[in-house]
């Protein structure tokens, strides 16, 4: 990243002849610097400021547009978008926050898709900006499903129509939402279900739709641990079938991604009539789980 690092701070394509430094990709590598400092990794700070003074100066070039259009005067901008949204996520994470920009975005929230209103949201809780932050949360939730029956909740953008931009993930989209929840609300149900959903949505049980949605959803989802104090377990979970103990695991914090958390039967384990399974729990911690029956048939196949 300081090989690729362009003369002006920023980050495009390529460095070196021709280079042109663009907002997303440098506010991209910015946002992972600032976590990969906050998680311990030793960073240039000269290399990271260059990177935050690039995004400065972007948006206040942004904002100018946006304050020509109100005098048609040239460049102008008719309203802010989700770049803005990102960028201006990323600057107040480096304590610069831009009022103007602020407001703009804030007017024209309703331009913005569901991640750019999420990032939005993140700005305003770092800044304690609890009414505008409020009225966010309502937006999004507008878009929010909850499904009892299973104990999930999610973000329902079918039709956002933003598809083939990046701004256009339904995972990373959630992704931010439940980063937001893990600063606002992390004890909330709404948080624990959406934990829930994002797990059950992986593709065979590993990844999301991409190494990008992945590694943001697993992000989020170590903020919500933290935030939420899911983290510190001290519990023993106990599995019952029809009265008979199968299964006892102790979860600790030393082994809460490690402890052996399945009980397979098969054959003729699995008898016929109804079966009652039961989980039980002793000390603290959530417990999340899930059944799952699969049937086969040995008998030849019946054509047609």
């Amino acid at each position: 990243l300081s090989a690729m690092q362009l003369s002006d701070g920023g980050w495009g394509w390529f460095s070196g002849w021709g280079e042109r430094a663009f907002p997303h990709t440098t506010a991209t590598v910015v946002r992972g610097l600032q976590i990969a400092r906050e998680s311990g990794v030793a960073v240039s700070p000269s290399m990271l400021e260059r990177g935050i003074a690039w995004l400065s100066r972007y948006q206040a070039k942004e904002a100018a547009r946006l304050k020509n259009a109100a005098t048609r005067s040239e460049p102008l901008k008719t309203h802010a978008d989700n770049l803005d949204a990102l960028v201006c996520m990323v600057l107040v994470d480096a304590g610069l926050d831009h009022p103007e920009m602020r407001h703009f975005l804030y007017r024209d929230r309703d331009h913005l898709a569901v991640y750019g209103k999420a990032m939005l949201g993140m700005g305003f809780a770092r800044l304690g900006q609890t009414e505008k932050l409020s009225m966010i949360m309502q937006n999004i939730e507008q878009y929010l499903v909850k499904d009892p029956e299973n104990q999930t909740a999610y973000l329902n953008l079918q039709n956002s129509g933003y598809w083939w931009c990046w701004y256009g993930s339904a995972y990373e989209a959630h992704g931010f939402y439940l980063k937001l929840l893990a600063q606002t609300e992390p004890k909330s149900e709404k948080a624990s279900w959406l934990v829930k959903y994002l797990l059950n949505n992986r593709k065979h049980a590993t990844c999301w739709n991409s190494t990008r949605d992945t590694a943001l959803c697993v992000e989020a989802m170590a903020d919500y641990l933290k935030a939420s104090g899911e983290d510190r377990p001290d519990m023993t979970v106990e599995i019952y079938l029809d009265g008979i103990r199968h299964k006892v695991v102790q979860v600790t914090p030393e082994n809460l991604f490690t402890f052996d958390q399945k009980l397979v039967l098969t054959g003729k384990a699995v008898t016929s009539g109804d079966h009652f399974i039961e989980i039980r729990r002793k000390g603290t911690g959530p417990v999340y789980f899930n059944a799952y029956l699969t049937c086969f048939t040995l008998e030849d196949f019946i054509t047609r």
